[in-house]
């Protein structure tokens, strides 16, 4: 059997050119990806246009070759093995892009001769809906779909929308965006966004190969390259810093449960939580040099195995996912770098964060690096990690579901079977993890500007108490949104504590009181949620537990709560009915659980809910508030959230 495997650096323009069709073959799973993942994608991409990268990549596929039917011309057609989560994506992408600005360069990427370039094996309603999308004339009225098909719908239908949204608000950005900024950003991604793709040789057992990706194909990442560089730098006491590296790297499990499987001889029945601050040799004895991360087999090393019997091949083993981060160890590595500067009074990096830029990020760093500073970097990496798992919202999971929620732990000594010893317990929602939540769902998700000055404050003491540390964040970012800095920009500022260049909460106002519709920046909704939740106890008429279950999260649909096309036909002044009054930011899915009812139904569907999907919508079906959602209940509701948000960036 040839067990060569062809690799391809493509683009959509490549795929154009060579006239290459993609196939989402019947075995695969649904399209799971949420919404938040989608428009973050997009977003970084956004982030690597206006940087002015030369590529920007979005990963590894794997493809075999098929022969496409006779009837079709196409040269190539690839059947996507591994990798459809994403090219999916990016299909979604060209396709609300086509939407908001027709006839843009990445259109052709949607259609090849007169037929849909992605193309789902025999999921016949999900292709007419992708073929509808293209402008094709076909069909797409559902004719009883199958549970499988009506999950490629869900979250199908729910991401393009998401993305349709996210551009719809730049489209109707004046300045530097604009249609022609998305006619530009289009043609980036048509001839500027890449991705690998390897072709498996013909005949490979490809269940043998995702076995053995499974059990032992472990990538390399780009921070496993900076590492190797400092190391490099390092002679004298390079096993500790190795492990302190170990420790920090992953993600997945606490800090203080890295450190004890990295530094078993430590006094973990003594220790303190403010003792793993900082690095301390004394505290934590390397007995051994820390074991080393098993390296991989490349996918040509899997594809010239010997073949082996079913009976041989183990089952994979998944590792234990304790929690999971709100940004990637590279981003943490970068956000790490930016306080490692300020410490030293050096100026911030010029590259916009984002984790696909890391290496080049910490280039100019690792060209004049002695030891002295690898080591230094290293201990200031320790000390962001501590202030990160004690300080940052971590997706942890709920009891007796397969839901994950952002909250914040505490680490504490308890009494356990073996003694007193470092335990972790999770928190209620508290004014602190809501605002965080605020921050990760809005802005720029690629970079999460705000982690630099916010944790650059706390590994130089300025906050200790979970009060103090709200007031910092609340302070930053108050900051952050009235900036006319870039986030980059005044995020630096911040952890040097000046004043970025700032707009007046005044001009903010004014803008939200002109009618906008779907174009409203949706910060501004997530941030009157939190407000909301802040001044809670100012409100006598919340339900107590639906309140308890509250939780910021991540919405990207605006909600007209007097609908455009109301059912029974009545009509709102398009004053009254663009207006920030009359808007709501919901998830799709919430979003499309109203659809286009009377705001009576509406408002007896949300009470009928066991949580409040926003508690601006519970101040606007308030059970005294029974009255006609008409446009002076508009404008009353809007007077009076707009107050809550003056009064709290202290006008």
């Amino acid at each position: 059997m040839n067990t060569r495997v062809h690799s391809f650096v493509q683009t959509p323009s490549q795929l154009c050119a060579d006239d290459v069709s993609l196939i989402i073959p019947s075995y695969q799973r649904p399209y799971v990806w949420p919404s938040e993942d989608v428009t973050a994608l997009l977003d970084q991409i956004i982030a690597a246009y206006e940087a002015g990268a030369p590529h920007y990549y979005i990963g590894t596929i794997l493809t075999s070759v098929v022969a496409p039917p006779s009837s079709e011309g196409s040269s190539t057609t690839y059947e996507v093995i591994d990798g459809q989560q994403r090219m999916t994506t990016l299909m979604l992408l060209a396709l609300a892009l086509n939407a908001v600005v027709p006839g843009n360069p990445l259109a052709a990427f949607v259609i090849v001769e007169t037929r849909p370039r992605l193309v789902f094996a025999i999921r016949e309603e999900v292709q007419r809906l992708l073929g509808s999308w293209a402008g094709l004339e076909v069909d797409a009225t559902p004719r009883g779909s199958t549970k499988t098909e009506k999950a490629y719908f869900e979250h199908l239908v729910a991401a393009r929308k998401a993305l349709s949204d996210r551009l719809s608000v730049l489209q109707g950005v004046q300045g530097e965006r604009g249609e022609r900024f998305l006619s530009g950003l289009a043609a980036y991604i048509f001839a500027r966004v890449k991705w690998v793709n390897n072709v498996m040789p013909k005949g490979m057992d490809l269940n043998r190969l995702f076995s053995t990706m499974n059990n032992s194909g472990v990538q390399l990442e780009q921070s496993d390259i900076l590492k190797s560089r400092l190391l490099r730098k390092i002679e004298k006491n390079k096993s500790r810093y190795d492990a302190i590296w170990q420790a920090c790297e992953n993600m997945d499990d606490y800090f203080e449960r890295n450190l004890r499987r990295v530094f078993p001889g430590a006094s973990w029945k003594t220790l303190k939580a403010d003792d793993l601050a900082k690095h301390n040799a004394t505290f934590f004895p390397l007995d051994h040099a820390a074991p080393q991360a098993e390296m991989g087999m490349t996918i040509a090393q899997i594809a010239k195995l010997e073949r082996q019997e079913s009976a041989e091949v183990k089952k994979p083993t998944k590792p234990i996912r304790y929690c999971r981060p709100i940004v990637s160890f590279s981003l943490l590595l970068m956000h790490t770098y930016r306080i490692y500067l300020h410490q030293w009074e050096e100026d911030d990096v010029e590259i916009r964060l984002h984790d696909s830029r890391l290496n080049e990020y910490f280039e100019d760093f690792v060209t004049y690096l002695d030891e002295r500073k690898a080591k230094k970097f290293i201990e200031c990496l320790w000390q962001v990690r501590f202030q990160f798992d004690r300080w940052v919202v971590k997706w942890l999971p709920e009891q007796d579901s397969t839901n994950w929620h952002l909250r914040l732990t505490t680490l504490l000594r308890g009494k356990t079977k073996e003694g007193y010893r470092l335990v972790r317990s999770s928190l209620e929602s508290s004014e602190l993890s809501q605002l965080q939540s605020v921050r990760n769902f809005t802005g720029e998700r690629s970079a999460q500007y705000w982690l630099t000055p916010f944790l650059g404050a706390l590994i130089a003491g300025k906050a200790s108490s979970i009060g103090q540390v709200q007031m910092l964040l609340e302070r930053i970012d108050n900051q952050l949104s009235l900036s006319e800095d870039s986030q980059k920009i005044a995020s630096f500022k911040l952890l040097s504590e000046t004043r970025p260049a700032m707009r007046s909460i005044t001009a903010v106002l004014a803008e939200l009181k002109v009618p906008q519709g779907t174009r409203f920046e949706h910060y501004w909704f997530q941030k009157l949620e939190y407000i909301l939740w802040r001044e809670r106890s100012r409100f006598n008429f919340y339900d107590l537990k639906k309140l308890a279950a509250y939780r910021v999260t991540s919405k990207n649909s605006v909600e007209h709560v007097h609908p455009r096309k109301e059912e029974f036909g009545r009509r709102l002044d398009s004053k009254h009915l663009d207006s920030f009054g009359n808007l709501v930011l919901l998830s799709p899915g919430e979003n499309s659980s109203y659809s286009n009812q009377s705001v009576g139904k509406k408002r007896e569907h949300f009470r009928e809910k066991d949580r409040y999907d926003s508690l601006k919508l519970a101040h606007i079906f308030n059970a005294k508030a029974n009255r006609e959602w008409d446009g002076a209940a508009i404008e009353q509701h809007q007077e009076q959230m707009l107050r809550l948000i003056a009064s709290h960036y202290g006008q």
